[in-house]
């Protein structure tokens, strides 16, 4: 009875911690805004790792759109004292890895 009341908890406890998903009907519209590059991605990979992690763990380039990385690296590039041509090349990076 003893093992039962355990097995029984552990399920209930697995099963409250589990994700959940509800179904829901949601309406977006979105502006895509067309970012264009003229650096070196593989120069902008090399600032990137070499620059951005010094303050905090690295960003998938995946995990944002073009649209979404340029807010975030001009906000960013002053605080890692991007020069333009280190901007340009970083951009170019997160640009060719960036989410469709």
């Amino acid at each position: 009875m003893k093992k039962i009341a355990i097995i029984s908890f552990l399920i209930i406890a697995v099963w409250s911690c589990s994700h959940k998903t509800v179904p829901t009907q949601t309406t977006t519209t979105t502006t895509v805004t067309t970012v264009t590059s003229t650096g070196d991605a593989t120069a902008g990979k090399d600032t990137y790792v070499a620059k951005c992690q010094q303050c905090h763990g690295l960003k998938d380039p995946g995990n944002y759109t073009v649209a979404q990385w340029g807010p975030i690296l001009d906000h960013m590039a002053k605080k890692a004292q991007l020069d333009e041509t280190e901007k340009a090349n970083v951009l170019a990076y997160v640009d060719a890895n960036a989410k469709q």
